[in-house]
């Protein structure tokens, strides 16, 4: 039942646990920080070409670039540099994941989000085939880390769209129908989200703006 637990978080690629620290700076091993990089990078290069895996850290559901990360073992201390976006931008190396390094905070509490992204560009008009590429490629890397356990992996079969506003899909008989809007995830607000089980004969996806970013997912609750 926890290995299903922690398949439905990776395949949300939403959901991180929040690590709260009373001193500065706190340490606590990558392992637990990155939470399934090296599941990821332990894929067959060939099993992981069209999604890729990013840490945000956030606090109080908001980004938080202002963070002071490292990674300290045997050697000198490595800086882990965020972006404007708070986003990690130079992430560990599986042996550094299977090492005794650990992230040491300098200013918490934060959480890292953990989001899983198609290796699609983010547009205001979207091609179907390429989600379904990195989707159908993103189920079947699930399903390799869960082995004889696959059978309970949820369907990942879901593309949200962050800061979009609204969209439509256009289906190959020409006729569109507007995209579902999920309230569920309270760091993004509302987000328009294509599912694509539900959409067979989609062609395109037309969005109301580009989005800041595309994030692969398990059908939203609502």
């Amino acid at each position: 039942m926890q290995r299903r637990f922690l398949l439905a978080a990776l395949a949300a690629g939403l959901a991180a646990p929040r690590f709260a620290f009373a001193d500065d700076p706190q340490r606590m091993p990558l392992s637990s920080a990155f939470k399934y990089l090296d599941k990821y990078l332990a894929l067959p290069p060939g099993l992981r070409t069209h999604f890729y895996l990013v840490f945000r850290a956030l606090r109080n559901d908001r980004p938080a670039p202002d963070m002071r990360l490292a990674i300290v073992g045997q050697g000198p201390a490595m800086p882990v540099p965020l972006d404007s976006q708070a986003q990690v931008t130079r992430l560990p190396t599986l042996a550094q994941l299977n090492s005794n390094d650990a992230l040491q905070i300098a200013n918490g509490p934060f959480r890292f989000a953990t989001e899983i992204r198609p290796d699609v560009a983010p547009s205001a008009r979207l091609d179907v085939g390429q989600l379904n590429v990195a989707l159908a490629q993103l189920t079947q890397a699930v399903n390799h880390i869960a082995g004889v356990a696959s059978a309970l992996v949820p369907k990942l079969d879901t593309v949200l769209f962050p800061d979009a506003g609204s969209g439509q899909v256009l289906f190959a008989d020409g006729h569109a129908a507007p995209l579902p809007i999920t309230h569920q995830f309270k760091s993004l607000g509302p987000v328009p989200y294509f599912c694509s089980s539900r959409s067979p004969g989609a062609r395109v996806v037309a969005l109301a703006r580009a989005p800041s970013r595309l994030l692969l997912s398990v059908p939203p609750r609502a």
